[in-house]
């Protein structure tokens, strides 16, 4: 089964944010909440579509597993065989069901906000904002590698900042969205520290693994430097999802 569509799934919510934030101010506000939430309703539907072919058309393998699809992978930055950051879209039982997830909720808050931000000034400047919010958690979710999910996971961070302080004359979003910036940038650290820990005794970013054998020898050579690799990535997940003791910045935000 060839996925050759589901770049489509990233590039329009990017091409979303830079239509509005570009143009958005010289639109009416129902152009640019339309332009939006279209936009949404077509990534909903590929989605859809995607997971009925991976699930439904192309299903399980002989061994009884879905298969791992990566629909595309490139080379970003090459410096070395081992230094390469790619970009890429892979498609996993739980990847190919958070796009489902990811674009349901978006959609439905693209919807709601159409009536309940109705008259706000700066209401295609939020729109612009939703969509760079989607395509940074698509992004995040079909990662081929770990430095992907690196990159669309500070996206992510970047698009809250932006809506928490989305009413910037007013001094308490400000400093409720520098508040989230800061604390969620101080847990980021550690989960950079424990990528790139995870990076050199393992010698790749990349998810898959089995693609290299070779690797998994290093993987048990490396197993006391294993965990505190990933206890320092959930450092980094702690922050973004306001767990304790970096939830001091949640309360500020909503």
């Amino acid at each position: 089964m060839e996925y050759n569509f589901v770049f489509l799934i990233l590039l329009l919510p990017a091409l979303s944010f830079l239509v509005l934030g570009l143009l958005g101010m010289k639109m009416p506000h129902k152009v640019a909440g339309s332009i939006g939430t279209a936009v949404l309703g077509t990534i909903f539907c590929l989605s859809i579509y995607t997971a009925y072919e991976y699930f439904i058309g192309q299903g399980r393998g002989a061994d009884g597993l879905y298969p791992h699809v990566t629909a595309f992978n490139f080379s970003w930055l090459k410096f070395s065989e081992l230094l390469t950051f790619n970009l890429g879209f892979r498609l996993t039982p739980i990847s190919v069901m958070m796009l489902v997830v990811i674009t349901t909720v978006s959609l439905m808050v693209h919807i709601y906000s159409f009536g309940y931000m109705h008259g706000e000034k700066g209401f295609q400047r939020y729109y612009a904002f939703l969509s760079l919010f989607t395509m940074s958690m698509l992004g995040l979710v079909v990662a081929t590698n770990i430095f992907q999910m690196y990159l669309f996971w500070e996206l992510v961070g970047v698009s809250s900042y932006l809506l928490i302080g989305f009413y910037y004359p007013q001094g308490a979003a400000v400093a409720a969205s520098k508040k989230a910036f800061i604390v969620t940038r101080f847990a980021d650290l550690f989960f950079l520290i424990g990528i790139l820990i995870y990076s050199f005794y393992v010698g790749t970013f990349n998810y898959d693994l089995n693609a290299m054998p070779s690797l998994h020898n290093q993987v048990a050579g490396s197993a006391v430097m294993m965990p505190v690799a990933l206890f320092f990535m959930f450092i980094g997940g702690a922050g973004k999802s306001a767990m304790f003791p970096l939830h001091i910045w949640l309360p500020d935000a909503m």
